[in-house]
């Protein structure tokens, strides 16, 4: 299906003149000519004049999230290098950083943070030239455009721990970008707080539905996992939850629930934009467009292929139990995350069995229209997990475990506060994997601990190669205090070679956790 990110040359213009201000405007989208340009004043007519520039605001995340993949996943124990990578892939798997690597470059994030202000500084015009565009909508599309502000200046910290970032809504940057420097802590209580008067109230009795804008993220979702960041467990907690709850009119959406079981879990990946129950905010691509989701050209099947998947993560798909059957992660693993075969190595006559990554080769006729998924349901659901697991309480724990494990589809009674769940089946239940179980002799911080380790890992099955992972490892290990978790992890795909020990060293000193400021 043709994606929707994509514009006819009246489209390409506001995007030059108007959304892309200091940057200019890249053609890698587009195969149309630029017409004649247009200015702010002449574009933002109307509500429809509004949704288009929310779409245009967000296309850099197409060049970007691609190389955001490849450098969670090397940095991390999701991805490994083959004979076959270049150098600073090479590099960035064994975590030796340069300003000049062009996977970690940034410049992309901050154009979607100067398109969005460019917008946010234009909306209010909309209101005065149509009726239909009213309070209710002009709240609610800023609202939808400062979380994916939010979103993006979030991700720029996780990478680098701190941001340039630009006060107000500044159309262009500033010229002392290293005034307006903040660290990721500071960020963060920034970010909430500049949500927070965006955030629905579903029980204010307005006339209005909760509405979804394409593409961006649920400010609810995102204002959890602020919190989160934040160790503020109970707030992120409630939102999270919120975030699943969000559309009482459709029940059935963000629940985890048998719509992407079993053999249909792959279904999530294919035409994600489509997949409403599951996915929240999707960067789509269409090659025949001239989109292309580059990350195929790095792991993509084939002899001279640069990236593949790290054995630690093979080996955990293969580990697990399922509620019957021969061990393995049956529905997500061999076949669906990452696939196996007897393929040339340097010459014709040296063959060895090597593993691919697959999760973006569902459509095995378009690999490089595969869409990339920012936020999803199951994702939220494991961060909400990990936020109830941390409040500490037995009750709070035990719903942990069963949003983790078999879902409130198999409790009886079913708690009154997930009532609206029953379909639920848990994120472990959806793929008929048996229950991570708590010994009994495990209490206090001891199973604090090995839920948290259980949701980290069951994070890591499921969002592999996603982005997520990264940020999983620094976020516990930082919370932990703990550098060791990090550590651990990042370095076993490195067992039984020289550059073990150095890179578990680098990992040991937290300030090796995050890229060079550029």
């Amino acid at each position: 299906m043709e994606k929707k990110l994509r514009k006819s040359p009246y489209f390409l213009s506001i995007l030059c003149a108007v959304l892309v201000a200091s940057f200019g405007c890249s053609d890698k989208f587009f195969d149309e000519k630029a017409g004649e340009r247009i200015t702010p004043d002449q574009h933002f007519q109307s509500g429809e004049d509004v949704e288009i520039s929310l779409r245009g605001a967000i296309i850099p995340l197409q060049d970007v999230m691609p190389r955001f993949l490849i450098v969670d996943g090397l940095r991390s124990d999701m991805m490994d290098v083959t004979l076959y990578a270049d150098a600073y892939l090479k590099d960035l798997n064994e975590h030796v950083y340069s300003l000049n690597n062009p996977y970690t470059n940034p410049a992309d994030f901050y154009k979607v943070i100067i398109n969005i202000n460019e917008v946010l500084a234009n909306i209010d015009k909309v209101g005065l030239k149509d009726r239909e565009f009213d309070d209710f909508f002009n709240h609610y599309y800023k609202g939808a455009l400062i979380g994916m502000r939010s979103w993006t200046y979030l991700t720029l910290a996780r990478m680098y721990n701190q941001v340039a970032y630009i006060d107000g809504n500044l159309t262009s940057l500033p010229e002392n970008l290293s005034a307006n420097v903040i660290s990721k802590q500071v960020l963060l209580d920034t970010l909430i707080n500049q949500i927070i008067p965006y955030i629905h109230d579903n029980t204010a009795g307005t006339q209005y539905a909760e509405l979804r804008v394409p593409y961006y993220l649920n400010t609810k979702a995102l204002l959890g996992e602020l919190y989160l960041e934040n160790s503020d467990y109970a707030n992120a907690a409630a939102y999270l939850k919120l975030a699943c709850e969000s559309y009482f009119n459709q029940p059935a959406l963000l629940k985890v629930d048998k719509t992407y079981k079993d053999q249909a879990w792959k279904t999530i990946f294919l035409n994600a934009e489509t997949a409403g129950v599951e996915n929240l905010s999707v960067i789509p691509y269409a090659s025949f467009k001239g989109q292309y989701n580059l990350f195929e050209k790095w792991v993509g099947h084939a002899n001279d292929y640069m990236v593949k998947p790290s054995t630690v993560l093979v080996d955990s798909f293969m580990a697990q139990i399922p509620a019957a059957g021969a061990p393995g992660d049956l529905w997500r693993g061999l076949g669906f995350t990452f696939g196996s075969d007897t393929i040339a190595q340097l010459t014709d006559t040296t063959f060895l069995t090597e593993t691919y990554i697959t999760k973006y080769e569902i459509d095995p006729f378009d690999p490089f229209s595969s869409d990339i998924i920012i936020s999803r349901a199951t994702d939220i659901h494991l961060l909400l997990a990990e936020a109830l697991n941390r409040l500490g309480d037995d009750v709070s724990q035990k719903y942990a475990l069963m949003l983790l494990n078999q879902g409130v589809n198999k409790e009886n009674p079913k708690p009154a506060i997930y009532s609206k769940w029953s379909g639920n089946l848990g994120v472990r239940g959806r793929v008929y994997l048996k229950s991570r179980e708590v010994p009994a002799t495990v209490t206090g911080e001891a199973k604090m601990l090995l839920i948290e380790d259980y949701i980290i890992a069951e994070r890591a099955l499921e969002l592999a190669y996603e982005g997520k992972r990264w940020n999983d490892l620094v976020r516990i290990a930082e919370r932990r205090d703990n550098p060791a978790f990090l550590a651990d992890k990042v370095a076993a795909k490195f067992v039984g070679t020289s550059k073990y020990n150095d890179v578990h060293t680098k990992m040991m000193n937290p300030a090796n956790w995050y890229l060079p400021f550029q």
